[in-house]
């Protein structure tokens, strides 16, 4: 029986190989492009239920997160403990951020101007929230640049687009598919995304990692429910503080 059960499991793992390639020889740098392109924009809408983790300043912190973004810069995460506990709200409809964290008695509420500052204050990761949401809708970024290169980087291709000393590089599988991105200036990395865990039915990533080694802060999401481009009722990016708290203002 040992020997039947061991002959099973070599001959699923001899048929589990990875798809072949979709191509040969290395694509031109047009193409890998015009996939990008193609699929910008094509994810509005995201509501989420997520396990984050996220490790900075050296410590580390775990949370589960319900999470809506909508392009280009609404996000609303409601954060809590393992055992269900509201940690945060936080909500920005593009202009305004507020805040209302329940980690102390009385709770604390906070509301301002959505700048980087004050979103990267509360969300222990400094990114502007138009580059967060579109991170989250598996839509990172594409700056402006001069010049384009394509180049393997192990079962890999990489899309390098320069600017000076500014680089931004697209990771492609063998599929074509895109698995991940990176900001650099000088050859020093800034972000660091990583997509994986692709969904078949809609090809969307569960797992998504961010890292910006500058500032020693990694984020891993896994996501465990997911609707993408449902309504999302504008409302939902705005909070209102809870009676008897006092606001806050944030600069």
């Amino acid at each position: 029986m040992r020997w039947l059960l061991l002959l099973l499991l070599l001959l699923v793992s001899a048929c589990a190989r990875p798809p072949e390639p979709l191509w040969t020889d290395v694509p031109a740098a047009t193409e890998l492009l015009d996939i990008l392109h193609a699929r910008a924009g094509t994810n509005r809408r995201l509501d989420t239920a997520a396990s984050v983790s996220i490790t900075a300043d050296g410590q580390h912190f775990s949370t589960q997160q319900f999470i809506l973004a909508e392009q280009p810069d609404r996000i609303r995460v409601d954060a809590l403990t393992g055992f269900g506990q509201l940690v945060m709200q936080l909500t920005t409809d593009g202009d305004v951020l507020s805040v209302l964290l329940n980690t102390t008695s009385p709770p604390r509420f906070y509301r301002g101007n959505a700048t980087e500052e004050n979103f990267s204050r509360f969300v222990k990761f400094p990114l502007p929230p138009q580059v967060l949401v579109a991170v989250l809708l598996y839509d990172p970024p594409i700056f402006a640049y001069h010049q384009a290169q394509v180049r393997k980087r192990g079962d890999l291709l990489a899309l390098l687009l320069i600017k000076g000393a500014f680089t931004q590089t697209f990771f492609f599988n063998g599929q074509l598919q895109l698995t991940g991105s990176e900001y650099a200036q000088h050859q020093e990395t800034l972000l660091a995304v990583d997509y994986s865990r692709f969904a078949p039915a809609d090809g969307f990533p569960r797992r998504i990692a961010l890292h910006m080694p500058q500032d020693d802060v990694i984020l891993a999401m896994r996501i465990n429910e997911l609707t993408l481009n449902g309504d999302i009722p504008a409302g939902r990016f705005t909070l209102q503080a809870p009676d008897n708290i006092v606001i806050e203002p944030l600069p």
